[in-house]
């Protein structure tokens, strides 16, 4: 089997799909591309307090294991009100996981 690292986008993102991962990262896709802290996509998403630090953390693996971005801190955003950083969605990738979702 090729190395998941070199596959295109769509097949690293189907990958992705069968995991739990997948729902939330649709819910973010379809979200505005307004920058959020991970606090501020809790919110954003309808997730319990602090679960998007433990979403990140594991989309920090798969990114890793697939030399993929899902979120990225936003470069011109300023940090949150407890000077936490704000990250967005990369727009290939977004326009990416909605196409897929279209495919369901």
């Amino acid at each position: 089997m090729a190395d998941p690292r070199d596959l295109p986008l769509g097949q690293k993102l189907r990958l992705i799909r069968r995991r739990g991962m997948w729902t939330h990262l649709l819910a973010i896709a379809r979200l505005s591309e307004t920058p959020r802290s991970l606090t501020e996509w809790d919110e954003a998403i309808g997730l319990q307090p602090n679960k998007m630090r433990s979403l990140k953390a594991i989309m920090a693996k798969l990114e890793k294991r697939l030399a993929l971005s899902l979120l990225v801190p936003a470069p011109a955003a300023d940090p949150d009100a407890a000077g936490n950083p704000r990250y967005v969605m990369p727009p290939r990738v977004r326009k990416k996981i909605l196409e897929l979702a279209g495919e369901e």
